[in-house]
């Protein structure tokens, strides 16, 4: 027995050595302490990937948000063998537990709940939850119907006065899945979808899927800007969550398709630079056959990522049409 408690702690020692290390060379810090905690020196989403791409074992950046610092990623790596369900992440920081406001936010494909978590900061009335897919793999529409109902459960335990699901780009038609879902238990319920261009031919889509490489899957993401900065090895995790992301969203528009999101007033935002949306009229006019679109905004110089560089004006944007229409969904 000593010598388990010894190989363990041996273990757990070359593990932190480990992170430690990879802190430092991502971050160009010559020292890094086992309980520093890696945003706290600097780090930011980017470089939670490159992190999380060295360490290896197919970790996601959640991952390094939850655990910050070297010792308690290293427990969570070592420790951590079962396989992570559907769930919300609170991204909100202590002084916003009482808020009276949540936001439900659905990532972008190949994203991460952590995407989210520096819009609404600092604003004290709003709690911001992000949706973690876990290892979720959608294989028919029953796992999607699965998805829903684990998310509503979670989302039933938020004690909120105004509710706000916001889906970006693959997010989008999930949101909107959430959003009807939620409805009939929600006194104030507002829906944001976001970069998104509606599919309105599901199995199409699910077709042309099939046919196209990880090559052009990642050209056509890297033309949308999601891995400026990132190398191609480094982007790999995010490809495959992108598929499978993908795959998420198409089972989203069919369940669409059968039955709308009405009832709830939505807001579709876009950015005028983004290439994904070329044709925001158009865009606007294929959401209005899935969900009550009460209105619509653009963002001046807001590309396909825009949640990264103009977070506070979509917060102001959402923030605002919420409270437009709050008590508008009963």
């Amino acid at each position: 027995m000593t010598d388990r408690v010894e190989l363990d702690e041996k273990t757990f020692a070359g593990e932190v050595e480990r992170i430690t290390a990879t802190f430092s060379e991502v971050l160009g810090i010559e020292y890094v302490s086992p309980g520093d905690n890696f945003f706290k020196l600097g780090g930011d989403s980017f470089d939670a990937v490159r992190v999380m791409s060295r360490l290896g074992g197919n970790l996601q950046i959640v991952a390094i948000f939850e655990h910050p610092t070297a010792e308690e990623l290293a427990r969570y790596i070592l420790h951590n063998s079962i396989r992570r369900d559907v769930r919300l992440v609170p991204l909100h920081d202590e002084s916003t537990a009482d808020g009276s406001i949540a936001v439900v936010a659905v990532p972008f494909g190949g994203g991460d709940p952590t995407a989210y978590r520096d819009i609404f900061r600092g604003n004290q009335d709003v709690r911001v939850f992000g949706v973690d897919f876990g290892d979720l793999e959608v294989k028919e529409t029953s796992d999607f119907s699965e998805l829903i109902n684990k998310l509503i459960t979670e989302i039933e335990k938020i004690d909120a006065d105004q509710l706000i699901i916001y889906g970006h780009c693959a997010g989008a038609a999930t949101a909107a899945c959430i959003a009807s879902a939620i409805a009939p238990t929600v006194s104030s319920l507002t829906l944001v979808v976001a970069a998104s261009q509606p599919i309105d031919n599901p199995d199409a889509a699910l077709r042309e899927a099939e046919t196209t490489s990880d090559y052009e899957w990642g050209q056509y993401l890297r033309s949308l800007g999601a891995f400026t900065g990132l190398t191609d090895e480094e982007v790999d995790g995010m490809l495959a969550r992108g598929r499978r992301d993908h795959l998420i969203a198409t089972e989203a528009y069919r369940t669409l398709t059968h039955l709308q999101a009405r009832g709830m007033p939505a807001l579709v935002l876009l950015g005028d630079e983004d290439p994904a949306t070329p044709q925001p009229n158009d865009v606007v006019n294929k959401w209005r056959s899935f969900i009550d679109v009460t209105k619509s905004a653009i963002l001046s110089g807001g590309g396909h990522y825009f949640i990264r560089t103009h977070a506070q004006e979509v917060a102001d944007i959402v923030l605002s049409f919420a409270a437009d229409n709050r008590n508008g969904g009963k």
